[in-house]
């Protein structure tokens, strides 16, 4: 009895660190680059919906190239307050915005914040020591505490995961959670998509035929079942992403190929990253805005996190295999901004741990 208290404690304790370092970040941080954007996203989105105009909802393309879930999300979240007027639609290079329109700009940032506190709240069911690591890692907070795309796709993420661990890989609820989780990572920020290449190879892993005959039955048992569960996903993935409804096809390739090319663009370019550019933002704790973040020990995390990633392989090889998967990802990814890292954060604090 007193263990589970202790542990219940400390559980309540990483969601209050959470939610605390979040707010005060929300509260601190000045509006950066892409908050605009996402803001002005949400209050076209906003005014769609007051009016129900489904048209507009759907065929809206501004930042076509990445999906709108997150956007609706934080149009639904500033619904109730007053309209407010309509932001100018900038490049991506352009300077960040001097101010944005109240309460509508802390709204959304809330949301974020909430969204961000309950993927901590996820990964602390599964192990309270991972939910530390990820409730002070400061990248993390950052880029959930402002308007950002990362927080739906970084909860959602982690909450297949969860679901799919719960399921047993058998169907049932759980598992049709985890790919309707699946579905909305991709349909909140495609890269995020990258959790469900770990789950399907975990599950292709642990289920791998080890008949010796000839007899294809047992690979057609193999495969069936997790293919089905991703096309599952694939399916609430459209469902999701309004913006398909309407010439799918044309629409999702329009959106994937904006990233090839604005990854040879001069803008990314002239930043100048190596291509082990995300190890260094690993190994480093937020380098801007002095004063916001109370805790700096990302290094640490990092460093605990390769310590620990063998003994995670072996109890908990699903996270490895994300955390493998995501390093490779961002190595090839050829945009090396840093809230890209956010993809890996969850199973790199719970190898740390």
């Amino acid at each position: 009895m007193f263990k589970r208290l202790v542990a219940m404690g400390g559980f309540l304790l990483v969601v209050w660190l959470a939610i605390f370092l979040r707010q005060r970040a929300a509260a601190l941080l000045p509006i950066d680059y892409d908050e605009d954007d996402y803001l002005g996203a949400a209050i076209h989105y906003a005014q769609a919906l007051r009016q129900r105009d489904l048209a507009e909802i759907i065929n809206y393309d501004f930042n076509y190239e990445h999906p709108p879930l997150t956007k609706l999300a934080y149009g639904l979240a500033i619904l109730p307050l007053p309209p407010t007027e309509a932001l100018p639609e900038k490049s991506a290079s352009a300077p960040i915005a001097s101010r944005l329109p109240q309460p509508h700009f802390q709204t959304v940032r809330q949301l974020s914040v909430v969204f961000g506190t309950l993927e901590v709240l996820a990964l602390a069911l599964v192990n309270p020591l991972a939910g530390f690591f990820l409730a002070i890692n400061t990248w993390q907070i950052k880029y959930t505490s402002q308007i950002m795309l990362e927080p739906l796709p970084s909860l959602m993420s982690m909450l297949t995961v969860y679901f799919y661990l719960k399921s047993g890989r058998r169907w049932n609820f759980w598992l049709i959670l985890a790919a309707l989780g699946l579905g909305l990572t991709s349909a909140s920020k495609f890269p995020y998509g990258v959790v469900g290449i770990a789950v399907l190879a975990h599950w292709l892993w642990q289920d791998f035929p080890r008949s010796s005959d000839h007899d294809k039955t047992p690979w057609l048992r193999w495969l069936a079942p997790a293919f089905l569960w991703g096309l599952l996903s694939v399916g609430f993935f459209f469902v999701a992403n309004p913006r398909l409804w309407v010439d799918p096809l044309p629409r999702l390739w329009q959106a994937i190929s904006f990233h090839g090319e604005y990854a040879t663009s001069d803008y990314v370019r002239q930043a100048g990253y190596p291509f082990w550019q995300p190890l260094v933002w690993l190994f480093r704790s937020v380098p801007w805005h002095p004063g916001v973040f109370l805790i700096s020990i990302d290094v640490f995390i990092t460093i605990f996190a390769v310590l620990g990633f063998r003994r995670m392989w072996k109890e908990q090889p699903l996270f490895g295999l994300w955390l493998a998967i995501g390093i490779g990802f961002l190595l090839v990814w050829m945009t090396k901004w840093p809230q890209y890292i956010l993809i890996l954060t969850a199973p790199l604090s719970l190898s740390a741990a």
